[in-house]
């Protein structure tokens, strides 16, 4: 029985984005079979402390049935240009099986069909399933040109591999997709389009609005991603590349552009049902949340403490065992789904969620009707002009900083785990005084409101947002809010960051003027957020100018006033 051995050694990784920025991120050396991959935690999250019927669903799985027989086939679209993929399909002595089988299109993918993959495409063929790994028009080995990102022709040949699937004699008629990354915006995007033969799609570390939550974010310019991606990672020519780049830079609002690309506004369009992958500390976490409340019926969640890099465990394959997930839970939903196999479950709940700490080996599974909980109250608290956070709106009082455009540190482009050490803010701000170690050019580079420590343990369930009165000297100027927790021994770790372009308060498709030196109304979002604190440790808000290398180093010079008092305030849901 013949297999890939490349295919089944990158289980761990799952997209050649996330293989590539996790070569160049900041914490050193590679994984071993002992040790996590890039971006997960210091535990498998599988073993982590779960409610029984948690557990149950995430330790299913069944022996292979199957040989895994491979070939590349070219796929016609409805203009004739044929796409290449890669099929594996379940077999017996050297020969495709010749019963009906459920179809997978587990990646259509700008990243190379043979380098890109969730997870090995031969799991899935040795347990019955008819499997296809695709490369988009114009990429890899498929003819036709690539003009930019997601443009309508590559939702249309998406559909068309759908069903041509479908069409094979040994279809039984169901077919799913998966996708990470790239590839889960494609499945988003054809799912849409609703191919009649398409059952249920499973994206993994999804955005829904790219242009806000990597490209732009809040609207502010991430100059290291866009050029990254567009010059870098997809299996394009230059002419792709460079018209890729020309299209992020041409458009730095949300216009007529990215209203096309992203797919928040067309989830209401998808009526299949979705497992929706996702982790807190990804950078595209937040399209879980967004798909989830637009589609609370037909999306179940399972989000987890990991980055962009979601690994999974697969039985009997050396380097996968710490691996934060089980293969077995996703096939267990296509089995549900594509095979009616009674002994495959749904979720126990709509949202299975991960509670993290400041202990990178210590977290729960919990799990939830609805996001955030019924339990999760807000909680106001309004920032004062010595520091603190308080219940009480203060009745005077600013606050003041200088925007330094370098200030930092950011996460790595697809996410940091905020145990990291390089996600230690207060190594940067205590090591030396600000104006002498070289990172500040100035005494006053950021604003922070801290919470008396926690008498008791409190988590924090769902989204984090800011209300700021603030005036300033310049025109326009970039917000940086993080929440942050402060430990007993004096780490400062982040736990969720956002980020606004001043111009864009009133929406992110059109500017409004900055009125210089006089107090404006702003929101930032700060997203969702699963996260324990511990009695003794403190909650605290910062908010600067600089996101170091994230957010481009422009901001306007200048000085920002924090105006105190009922307008500005943040609100965090908690549990005790």
């Amino acid at each position: 029985m013949a297999r890939r051995r490349a295919l089944y050694t990158v289980g761990a990784t799952i997209t050649a984005l996330s293989l590539a920025l996790s070569a160049c991120s900041s914490d050193g050396g590679g994984p071993t079979a002992d040790s996590p991959q890039p971006g997960q935690p210091a535990v498998r999250a599988v073993d982590a402390p779960a409610p029984q019927a948690v557990r149950d669903w995430l330790s299913y799985d069944r022996p292979a049935e199957f040989e895994i027989i491979e070939s590349v086939v070219a796929v016609p679209t409805r203009d004739g240009t044929a796409l290449n993929c890669r099929r594996s399909q379940p077999g017996e002595d050297g020969k495709p099986d010749p019963g009906k089988h459920p179809g997978m299109l587990l990646e259509f993918t700008p990243y190379n069909k043979d380098a890109a993959s969730p997870m090995p495409d031969g799991y899935f063929a040795e347990r019955g399933y008819d499997v296809l790994v695709c490369d988009v028009r114009g990429s890899g080995d498929s003819p036709g040109q690539y003009p930019s990102w997601f443009q309508p022709q590559e939702a249309l040949d998406n559909y068309d591999v759908i069903e041509w699937l479908a069409a094979q004699p040994t279809s039984n008629g169901k077919i799913a997709q998966m996708g990470a990354s790239y590839g889960s915006i494609t499945a988003y995007r054809a799912a849409a389009l609703r191919p009649p033969h398409l059952t249920t799609i499973v994206p993994m570390v999804s955005p829904t609005d790219i242009y806000s939550e990597w490209i732009y974010p809040g609207g502010v310019p991430s100059r290291r991603n866009m050029s990254w991606w567009a010059n870098e990672a997809p299996d394009v020519d230059l002419q792709a590349h460079a018209g890729t780049a020309a299209s992020f830079q041409d458009n730095p609002l949300f216009d007529q552009y990215w209203q096309q690309v992203v797919t928040t506004n067309k989830l209401r369009d998808v009526q299949v049902p979705t497992l929706h992958i996702g982790g807190y500390f990804d950078i595209f976490k937040e399209g879980s949340f967004d798909a989830f409340a637009q589609r609370p019926d037909q999306t179940w969640l399972l989000t987890g403490p990991w980055t962009h890099n979601v690994g999974f465990a697969i039985p009997g394959v050396a380097g996968t065992e710490n691996a934060a997930l089980p293969t077995g839970a996703v096939l267990q939903w296509f089995d549900r789904w594509l095979l009616d196999r009674p002994e495959a479950a749904l979720p126990p709940s709509h949202v299975l969620s991960y509670e993290s700490t400041s202990d990178a080996a210590v977290g729960q599974w919990e799990q939830f009707d609805q996001w955030p909980p019924v339990a999760a109250q807000t909680r106001r608290l309004f920032p004062a002009a010595d520091g603190t956070l308080t219940t009480a709106a203060p009745t005077t009082g600013e606050s003041r900083y200088s925007v330094n455009p370098n200030d930092g540190p950011s996460v790595d482009a697809t996410g940091t785990l905020p145990t990291d050490p390089s996600q230690n803010q207060a190594a940067s701000e205590m090591s030396l005084p600000p104006n002498q170690h070289g990172r500040y050019g100035t005494v006053d580079p950021r604003t922070t409101f801290t919470l008396p420590a926690f008498e008791k343990e409190t988590s924090v369930e769902g989204p984090v947002t800011l209300n700021l009165r603030a005036s300033s000297t310049a025109a326009d100027t970039y917000f940086v809010s993080k929440l942050e927790v402060v430990t007993p021994d004096g780490k400062v770790l982040p736990i969720e960051a956002g980020y606004l372009r001043a111009q864009l308060r009133e929406g992110l498709d059109h500017t409004v003027a900055v009125p210089v030196g006089k107090p404006v109304q702003y929101r930032i979002d700060l997203g969702n957020t699963h996260w324990k604190f511990e009695a003794g440790e403190k909650l605290r808000i910062t908010l600067s100018g600089g996101d170091a290398p994230k957010i481009a180093s422009d901001a306007p010079a200048g000085i920002i006033t924090v105006h105190h008092g009922a307008d500005t305030y943040v609100d965090i849901p908690t549990t005790n």
